[in-house]
């Protein structure tokens, strides 16, 4: 097997999915990375607001923005940043079905705290898990309809509503590869979506020749048209751009309006993604099976590159959280799918990981200068909640 470049300063191996490059032995995503120890950020943030006072002049609608949001502590970074430059933000979420009792307390309690509208897109159950059926068979992929519709709908919505401006969080493929200078300030855009957000993917890809699903039925999942877009003078961006982004220190100031952080076992991280069913379970096992690493290893560089952890520690906490087991069980009961066909999937598809494959009740600390940014974090009571109207106890 041939052995890979790894980063000299990470730990990031030269096949990630989002593509690396290396100079002198160090990835294009630390040497990005270091690029923000020398910008001028209050230039660029005046570069923000001069940008966000231009597209409010065309604004015709009641909003000056579209934040999309899903609830995690990021969101709350967000809106809490722009609500202090007095934008009024639209806030637009995608159900997946994938929340469990904290992702839907995180999703209202972000609309209720912050008093703000809020637009909550649930599509036809039904095609919804044919979708995710046909992405696990042919792409060993469970959250591409998810982030079809994260990041088609809400463009969707700022066309119809004539909003001039999204804006998003982060950029992955800045913050983690450094695929781009902060200084590019890359925007919204198709190819942006489907070469880092879809993995080349597009919907046509899930459906097929002799398809039974209603096409009327997946507009939502398509981008709207180039030209559609240009002519609205509609752009999105991304704030990783415009200011310096430190994820857990961001994340840790959540708690302060409600959030509430999620205890898992694939991870030391309590905030990205807290609220989901799957993402600390089997998605993460099918992310260690298609590109050798599991979420924590993201974590960890992540952590590596803000100073917070050495390398040689990390690499003693990415051995242990490769081998935290995952319940899978819970995801094929949500798809129907019935205990033979999810032995045969096991067998054919993760035989190689089946040691994996059970409750695991361990966790892991990680390094106290890690660990004092990590608040109470609480157990989900139910997961794959179809809509957030149920309340647990």
């Amino acid at each position: 097997m041939q052995n890979l470049i790894e980063c000299k300063k990470c730990l990031y191996k030269e096949d990630h999915p989002f593509g690396l490059t290396f100079k002198n032995g160090i990835c294009s995503g630390c040497i990005t990375h270091y690029e923000k120890d020398n910008l001028n950020w209050i230039s660029i943030k005046e570069s923000l607001e001069a940008l966000i006072y231009k597209q409010r002049k065309l604004s015709n609608s009641h909003y000056d923005c579209l934040i999309p949001v899903k609830g995690d502590a990021e969101d709350y970074f967000v809106v809490n940043k722009l609500l202090e430059m007095d934008l009024k933000p639209l806030l637009v979420s995608v159900n997946d079905y994938f929340f469990n009792d904290i992702g839907w307390h995180n999703l209202q309690n972000l609309i209720t705290h912050f008093d703000l509208d809020s637009l909550i897109y649930t599509p036809n159950e039904v095609i919804y898990k044919e979708l995710v059926r046909t992405s696990l068979r042919r792409y060993m992929n469970i959250m591409l309809p998810s982030h079809l519709l994260f990041t088609s709908f809400p463009v969707h919505v700022a066309l119809q509503r004539k909003i001039p401006l999204i804006i998003w969080g982060q950029l992955q493929s800045v913050e983690q590869v450094g695929k781009f200078s902060h200084l590019d300030q890359v925007r919204m855009s198709r190819w942006n979506r489907r070469e880092h957000d879809l993995f080349g993917l597009e919907i046509d890809k899930l459906i097929g020749t002799g398809s039974q699903l209603n096409e009327n039925l997946l507009d939502y999942y398509k981008y709207p048209k180039t030209a559609e877009i240009e002519r609205s003078g509609l752009i999105g961006i991304y704030l990783s751009n415009y200011l310096r982004w430190d994820p857990l220190d961001q994340n840790a100031a959540s708690n302060k309006f409600g959030f509430k952080p999620q205890k898992n076992n694939s991870s030391f991280d309590v905030y990205e993604r807290a609220g989901s069913s799957v993402y600390y379970g089997f998605h993460d096992l099918l992310k260690l099976k298609k590109h050798g690493y599991r979420k924590s290893t993201d974590h960890l560089v992540r952590e590596i590159r803000h100073g917070r952890i050495k390398k040689s520690d990390a690499k003693k906490i990415q051995a242990k959280y490769k081998n935290s087991k995952v319940e899978i069980k819970d995801f094929f009961d949500w798809l129907e799918v019935e205990e033979s066909g999810r032995n045969w999937f096991i067998q054919h598809h993760l035989s190689d990981l089946t040691n994996l494959i059970g409750i695991n009740n361990k966790s892991f600390k990680a390094v106290d200068d890690i660990d004092k940014y990590l608040h109470q974090a609480f157990k989900a009571k139910a997961t794959f909640i179809r809509y957030g109207k149920e309340v647990y106890l």
